[in-house]
């Protein structure tokens, strides 16, 4: 029998767990999928920001930021557990999750936030010892073990709590009455003793909000007594400016948190409806609204950061030329009613199949999930550089700002990157229908292929922000006449008077990341799908098979083929010649779309 309730533990009935959300409140979800999306787009973009400005800026190598980036990264990390999911949530009829990913996000959230609680105390003690003992310098090892040590300890909290939690058997109702696993919510539908969960919880509170809370307090005891010795009113507003932003989001991210998880445990699960639904967007706000202040807090109340990110978008050139086919203006008529021509096909074209894939029913399937993101990212590739493309073919002075210039070649690379990645995710999809058909509708679930198609945008506009700060960081005090139609990255980097070995570096990384790989994936998927195929006994069932992937592999050779021409070719001594005529073979969605 003790080895029967052991064996009972160790498995759960239960093998997935709906999570109801917003589903009383239907319409809401529209209205919260778009602020949250707003959010999340804003806690990647400001906290990529600062995390980009504390690396570059050697006048930031400092404790203080060192913990800030910590923060940054943290609080990306923190909301990309949970917030696709709500967002999901938000779209899915179906609000389920299986047992094992509900085990992986609890670990996450759990992790992330116990990480932050810690987090947030040891930058009090580096304000503390800032502000009350400023002659005392920082020595890096203590330096990186404090930051070491919260992650260590949001890790292991987050260890034991999830597996106490999810070896619990879980054998009658298996809804979630909110937007994902949280651990209360989950230990609700047990069907076990929970005292051991509650008590772990409870020390963990302690541990993890009690006593960063007291120390963060007495730290701040300490700062304020040192702030009101000293003598001038002008010294004290300098010393608490230092301080404030750190006290600020110490206010909101507490405030918050114990009243989220230190009030009492509700006898009535559901609760009334109006408490119920204040409850879950206080988790909801919580897990989003905090890491997106953070970035707002420190660049509002500090100067350095300020400082360094108008360093980063401001330069002695305040505008670029555009060249062009300025040599030969004979062309430029023509090539300007061949690319108007193309641009419209796209539109119409694009549109057209993304219009079909939500309009029709039976087409709502992953393969036509994955199209109808290349559609909208074809769109959105092309319109990032071809109007500026058409311009320069009709205006005699063919200028554009330094801001325009950074704003196009971020979207044009971000665009292009998440191309690469989602054209790998497709290879992906098509292995698994024609190598494994039966199990294709289990293994691309909808929470599946839903993450493999944010996936590539995350990746894109992240890699985007690093190419484009790195490149407009630099001074460009000489020439400011780039060779080419648009901002394109190569061609802005040899404008610049300063040494560019780190974006050549990063450029190579990129190139790995977002040419090799991908590359290698979909290499490796059709060597599949081809031995597959050709074990198919009828000629019939080998073409029916091939089809099904043929436009696919077009797509890929057209793209990869011009873009591994452009970035992988060892750098030209001419800056233009062949580049020029390859830049409209190189914007492939030109040629998918016709």
């Amino acid at each position: 029998r003790p080895h029967r309730m052991e064996s009972n533990n160790q498995t759960s009935p239960v093998t997935r767990f709906i999570l109801l959300g917003l589903s009383a409140h239907p319409k809401l979800e529209k209205t919260f999928f778009l602020l949250i999306l707003l959010m999340y787009l804003v806690i990647l973009l400001g906290n990529g920001v600062l995390i980009l400005v504390t690396i570059l800026d050697t006048h930031l190598h400092t404790p203080m930021y060192f913990f800030l980036g910590n923060l940054s990264f943290l609080d990306i990390c923190y909301t990309t557990s949970s917030v696709p999911l709500i967002l999901d949530s938000f779209l899915t009829p179906r609000k389920s999750i299986s047992f094992s990913a509900c085990a992986v996000q609890m670990f996450l959230s759990f992790a992330m936030g116990a990480t932050e609680c810690a987090l947030l105390s040891m930058m009090a003690l580096d304000r503390y010892v800032a502000i009350c003992i400023p002659l005392s310098d920082h020595e890096q090892g203590c330096l990186c073990a404090h930051g070491c040590s919260s992650w260590a300890g949001g890790i292991a909290a987050s260890t034991v709590q999830t597996s106490l939690a999810m070896r619990l058997p879980f054998c009658g109702d298996n809804v979630i009455n909110h937007f994902t696993c949280e651990i209360l919510a989950v230990l609700k539908l047990a069907c076990a003793d929970i005292t051991i969960n509650v008590i772990s919880i409870g020390v963990t509170n302690i541990i993890f909000l009690g006593v960063p809370v007291l120390f963060i307090s007495l730290s701040y005891t300490f700062i304020l007594t040192t702030i009101l010795r000293i003598p001038s009113a002008v010294g004290r507003r300098k010393a608490f400016s230092t301080c404030s932003a750190h006290l600020t989001v110490v206010i909101v991210f507490y405030g918050t948190i114990l009243f989220m998880y230190g009030k009492p445990k509700s006898k009535d699960p559901l609760g009334a409806d109006k408490q119920d639904l204040a409850d879950k967007l206080i988790s909801l706000f919580y897990g989003v609204v905090t890491p997106m202040l953070n970035p707002i807090i420190y660049s509002l109340r500090n100067k350095d950061v300020r400082a360094t990110v108008r360093n980063l978008v401001t330069s002695p050139v305040t505008r670029f030329i555009l060249l062009g086919l300025s040599a030969h203006p004979k062309l430029e008529k023509t090539f300007f009613l061949l690319i108007l021509l193309m641009y419209l096909v796209i539109l119409l074209g694009s549109g057209l199949l993304i219009l079909v894939t939500i309009l029709d029913a039976h087409l709502h399937t992953p393969m036509y999930f994955f199209l109808r993101n290349l559609s909208f990212l074809d769109i959105c590739y092309t319109t990032s550089s071809v109007p500026l493309v058409l311009d320069s073919f009709l205006t005699p002075r063919k200028s554009i700002s330094f801001s325009a210039c950074a704003v196009q070649m971020f979207l044009s690379f971000a665009m292009g990157a998440t191309e690469c990645v989602l054209l790998s995710m497709m290879a992906f999809d098509r292995y698994v229908a024609i190598c494994n058909p039966l199990r294709y509708p289990v293994i691309m679930s909808k929470a599946l292929y839903m993450s493999m198609a944010i996936s590539p945008w995350v990746s894109g506009i992240i890699t985007a922000t690093v190419q484009t700060s790195l490149a407009m960081r630099l001074p460009f005090c000489g020439d400011n006449v780039i060779n080419h139609f648009t901002c394109e990255m190569l061609a802005v980097l040899k404008l610049a008077c300063a040494d560019i070995t780190i974006n050549v570096i990063c450029m190579g990384v990129a190139n790995v990341m977002f040419l090799g790989l991908p590359v290698l994936f979909i290499f490796v998927s059709y060597v599949f799908i081809l031995v597959t195929i050709l074990r198919i006994p009828s000629a019939e069932g080998r073409r029916k098979a091939f089809s099904t992937c043929s436009a696919h592999l077009t797509v890929v050779i057209v793209f990869y083929g011009t873009i591994l021409f452009m970035y992988g070719k060892p750098k030209s001594k001419d800056p233009q010649g062949a580049d020029k005529q390859m830049f409209q073979t190189s914007s492939s969605p030109y040629f998918m779309g016709c």
